[in-house]
């Protein structure tokens, strides 16, 4: 889902003097929602000059990123113990599928935040022991896979210095990789997500993002928790920006040949929203999202499989109890996951496994989001109590 990302900052695009004029004409525009949290301000004006022909200029000051001191960088990677993997088999590809130490393992899995850090909050102030309840519950449903999103800005300080850990964000999530496995969860890893697409833009591959990548997979490449790095969530909404497809598609490959170098263990996917086919050379499973009828689920599905013989996942699927009854979601829920499982799809992760309050999800706090759909997809209200659909679940997993 998008709605995560749509906070809105206000860019001026030019400012312009003309000598002799009694006005001042000012032009501007709205830009893209970015990140809130950039770790330097955008631009600022620098002082008007004059040219030789008496005409007043503005110009602008390059954006500059953060850096750190040599003694800041040497203390952040000193707090840092180095990761320590759990044993296990990795999860491979097989017979159009997945499988684990040679035993087939179809995904029946839920995209996860905490009930009460979602977002943002997720890896700033998730405590590891908050989630035990949490993983009880969708255990006891039957689900096997969690997908869970990195946003770097979290991770990392002064970014114009490259890969610089904040080592407490970082100790948040290995405790959580190693809580998940313990509850017998696969991880699909969601990098890049809420990048800076305005200063510094993601797709232009800027160095020091390809160095905090490399930082997470290396951490973590010996990590049989984890089941495969998702690289961007729904990166293919960014064609319909600032971006053409063809930026977007060559920073996917380079990224996935960055992380084949650094990571011969873990499977590679991209979760795009509808064009997924065009992934197919750099990953080794299609992941798709789908919010749609259970008709046109169908439909896309075998597209997919006419395009690719790659495994097919289907990464988000779900639809909001707001507007509509819950038993009216539970109906839609089992539509979609069997005309998932009836096309054969190597699995499926619903959208998402708990609702949220409008004060969890508005960052930073204290305030309340909108109240929108978003906060309504869950299989769990957020005092736990089940709804209709975690009923859908179990009949498709069997439980535990």
């Amino acid at each position: 889902m998008r709605i995560r990302e749509t906070l809105v900052t206000l860019g001026l695009l030019a400012l312009g003097l003309l000598v002799g004029l009694a006005f001042l004409v000012v032009a501007s525009d709205v830009s893209r929602p970015v990140l809130p949290l950039l770790t330097q301000a955008a631009p600022t004006p620098a002082p008007v000059q004059e040219t030789p022909a008496g005409v007043t200029v503005f110009t602008a000051t390059p954006f500059v990123l953060e850096r750190c001191a040599p003694e800041q960088i040497q203390a952040a990677f000193a707090a840092l113990p180095s990761y320590t993997p759990a044993p296990g088999a990795f999860v491979g590809v097989a017979d159009g599928g997945f499988a684990a130490g040679g035993v087939r393992f179809p995904v029946r899995g839920a995209n996860y935040y905490p009930v009460h850090t979602p977002w943002r909050r997720f890896l700033t102030e998730t405590a590891p022991e908050a989630v035990q309840r949490e993983f009880a519950l969708m255990r006891e449903a039957g689900l096997n896979t969690l997908r869970i999103f990195l946003w770097y800005e979290a991770l990392f300080q002064c970014p114009g210095s490259g890969a610089v850990p904040r080592p407490d964000t970082f100790a948040r999530l290995d405790a959580f990789i190693h809580r998940a496995g313990e509850a017998g969860f696969r991880l699909i890893v969601t990098l890049n997500d809420l990048p800076d697409l305005e200063h510094c833009p993601l797709y232009t591959a800027p160095a020091h993002t390809q160095a905090q990548t490399r930082y997470i997979v290396s951490r973590y490449r010996d990590e049989p928790v984890i089941m495969a790095w998702d690289l961007r969530n729904e990166g293919d909404i960014d064609y319909r920006e600032r971006f053409t497809r063809e930026q977007v598609l060559a920073w996917l490959a380079e990224t996935a040949a960055l992380v084949r170098r650094i990571d011969p263990n873990h499977l590679m996917t991209a979760g795009w929203l509808q064009d997924s086919a065009a992934t197919a050379p750099h990953v080794d499973f299609l992941s798709f999202h789908h919010w749609r009828s259970a008709a046109e689920l169908t439909d896309r599905l075998r597209a997919l499989r006419a395009a690719t013989d790659k495994p097919l996942l289907l990464g988000e699927v779900g639809y909001s109890a707001l507007g509509r009854s819950e038993v009216e979601q539970a109906a839609l829920l089992d539509q979609a996951i069997a005309a998932a499982e009836a096309e054969g799809a190597a699995g499926w992760l619903v959208w998402t496994a708990f609702d949220f309050t409008r004060a969890a999800t508005c960052w930073p706090g204290p305030c309340l989001s909108p109240n929108n759909q978003e906060h309504y997809f869950g299989l769990w209200h957020v005092e736990y109590n089940p709804k209709p659909a975690v009923d859908v679940v179990l009949r498709y997993t069997g439980g535990p």
